[in-house]
């Protein structure tokens, strides 16, 4: 998990639920994430916008368009028409590619050492430990999570799921 900025964000041809974003996270090239967000977010409220990324899956194609990283959002009620869903907030002054810490551990540090597909079956493990606690801070089981000491956090939404 790293935090990220979205330069560019764009609808998907043909799919009324879908933006087409890249996303600055610290390499060399953004990062093109295609994301169910029209529902709860305007374009331009996309554009240039801090966010968190979940780095480590495998590239997926939504729509004929590859989908490198999923944007991270605590979501109440998910998959409800009254769904309320906020993008994860990474503190200020935590750059493109700041690392994310549990704790005393570093999210993602053994990322680097495994297969995609190893990676892409510890997302099913590692989704449900995510939520916000009573502060709106986002957290891994049970420990806030972290950028240069500060937490990472959303507007609102008090213990829900993180996906």
């Amino acid at each position: 998990m790293a935090p990220g900025r979205t330069p560019r964000c764009g609808r998907v041809p043909e799919a009324d639920s879908l933006y087409l974003l890249k996303v600055n996270v610290g390499e060399e090239q953004p990062r093109q994430v295609v994301s169910s967000l029209v529902k709860h977010y305007k374009e331009e409220e996309l554009k240039d916008r801090p966010v968190v990324v979940y780095c480590n899956i495998k590239p997926g194609k939504m729509r004929n368009f590859e989908s490198q990283a999923m944007v991270l959002a605590a979501t109440k009620d998910k998959g409800a028409d009254d769904e309320k869903c906020e993008l994860l907030a990474p503190p200020k002054g935590a750059g493109e590619g700041t690392r994310m810490m549990c704790g005393a551990l570093e999210a993602g540090s053994q990322s680097a050492t495994q297969s995609v597909k190893h990676i892409s079956k510890v997302w099913n493990q590692v989704q449900p430990l995510l939520q916000t606690n009573g502060k709106c801070e986002a957290m891994f089981s049970g420990k806030v999570l972290t950028m240069k000491d500060s937490p990472v956090t959303v507007g609102s939404l008090t213990g829900v799921g993180i996906y």
